[in-house]
């Protein structure tokens, strides 16, 4: 396929600014496997070894996943599908219609997916994916953004084409900084973000930390975590609990479970993530079953098959095959290691990897089968909370399984709910916190005038 020359959008569009003469200038990139590379995962899936047994009668997990971990029969059906019928040169044919660039953001090499609308008013809109995720997860959702954003869709650096950080301290702060760079080098002054599983707490950080320019936020996966200094976040929190919808009392009990039962990953990726890692680069079918299960219990499958909730075989091999091709899938695991902290050597890194209130306008996508799916209120002490949409159906995975309706919440949230050029022109400061509340100064004062009785009744009594 032919590039666009990478020109960018006109002048009259406020949130863009010239780039410097030295700034680097993004290449047009084309993704190939060598013909050699695909001839060697088909020797090494069809002399695959399956795990010979299973227990009987496995069952499902009460959220539906799979009860031992992913089912024998639906990964050897995988394997076949994978081995006789996948087409990767169809699938790489597709991704290469869209207009891949790479870039060198902070010393890294950075892919991204850049589609400009042909609409001078578009909005910069920066989506990031999460993981076992990548830029694949946007296939159909890209065009249906075309007309109202300018789109860029990264890959996370140690993801799919992007360059894997070498040193310690790539965490979610580090991550944000790294896409907001990537948002000044092509020119986007001010823009908005959207995110799910990392990507959505990336996108957070970056509202949270670059307010200015980043003016708007969209998740669909709201993690909000109170500092241990805001007693008053988590006093309102505490005595807004009883008040839950029937909702949002099941919504709490699902991350709870999902808490309690489903994180074992993030124990393996977040403390030995390169033992892990030499297993699943090696062995094709380990790492599809490693990211399958995630597919499985993770989307709006309804305790079936992943592609019960709308997903194909095809989309979920081409998402494995992107980690397979670039070698990806143990750099992927590190975020966890340097986000999530469960190392002695956390030590070295005080500053929280994310934590306090994003001042900026957000809105929330609750969907039906999201792991975290906190109440309303608890997110309203996290963020700016402008639009809360739930849904009655998707799951995780929600740009891939659900693309027209994330398309629609998206182009509602940006372009009615809030005023963007409002957000452009009057945005918070960095570090704000929430608007003063009366509740926490009438606390405080009840609590001086009753230290200050305290202290005279002490006082009297010993005159």
């Amino acid at each position: 396929p032919t590039f666009p020359p990478l020109a960018l959008p006109s002048r009259p569009l406020s949130t863009m600014e010239p780039k410097s003469d030295a700034a680097p200038s993004p290449e047009p990139f084309r993704i190939h496997v060598p013909d050699e590379e695909l001839e060697d995962l088909q020797r090494r899936l069809s002399q695959a070894r399956v795990v010979p047994d299973e227990i009987e009668d496995a069952g499902l997990d009460p959220n539906g996943a799979w009860a031992y971990g992913t089912d024998r029969t639906t990964l050897q059906a995988y394997l076949a599908h994978w081995l006789n019928r996948f087409d990767w040169r169809k699938q790489e044919a597709e991704l290469n219609s869209w207009p891949h660039f790479t870039l060198q953001v902070r010393g890294l090499r950075t892919h991204f997916v850049h589609q400009r609308s042909n609409n001078p008013s578009a909005i910069p809109l920066v989506i990031i994916h999460g993981w076992p995720g990548s830029v694949v997860e946007f296939r159909r959702l890209l065009p249906l953004l075309k007309e109202r954003f300018h789109v860029i869709a990264p890959s996370i650096p140690g993801y799919g084409w992007s360059e894997a950080p070498k040193k310690r301290g790539a965490d979610v702060g580090f991550m944000a900084g790294h896409m907001n760079e990537l948002m000044q080098l092509l020119g986007y002054r001010q823009y908005a973000a959207q995110g799910g599983d990392w990507g959505a707490i990336i996108a957070s950080e970056m509202a949270r930390r670059y307010p200015e320019s980043c003016v708007a936020l969209h998740v669909n996966m709201a993690v909000a975590v109170p500092p241990p200094t805001d007693w008053y976040g988590m006093l309102k929190i505490l005595l807004g609990l009883p008040f839950c919808s029937a909702e949002e009392r099941e919504g709490l009990r699902s991350t709870l479970y999902f808490m309690s039962y489903e994180t074992a990953y993030q124990s393996l990726q977040g403390t030995k993530p390169q033992s892990l890692g030499y297993g699943l680069n090696d062995s094709p079918v380990g790492l599809l079953a490693w990211i399958l299960e995630k597919f499985q219990s993770w989307s709006d499958s309804r305790g079936g098959s992943p592609e019960q909730s709308g997903l194909t075989m095809d989309d979920i091999l081409t998402d494995v095959m992107i980690y397979w091709s670039t070698q990806t899938i143990t750099s992927s695991f590190r975020l966890y290691y340097e986000t999530l902290r469960k190392h002695p050597h956390k030590a070295k890194m005080p500053r929280p990897a994310f934590s306090g209130y994003v001042a900026v306008p957000t809105g929330v996508l609750w969907a039906k089968n999201e792991l975290f799916k906190l109440p309303r209120h608890v997110c309203a002490q996290l963020f700016n909370l402008r639009h809360w949409s739930p849904q009655t159906k998707g799951g995780h995975f929600f740009a891939f399984e659900q693309p027209e309706l994330m398309a629609a919440d998206i182009e509602r949230f940006f372009c009615q709910v809030i005023d963007f050029e409002k957000c452009k022109a009057q945005p918070p400061r960095r570090g704000q916190g929430r608007p003063l509340e009366l509740g926490k100064l009438l606390l405080l004062s009840s609590a001086a005038t009753a230290a200050v009785i305290a202290g005279n009744r002490l006082v009297t009594s010993r005159l």
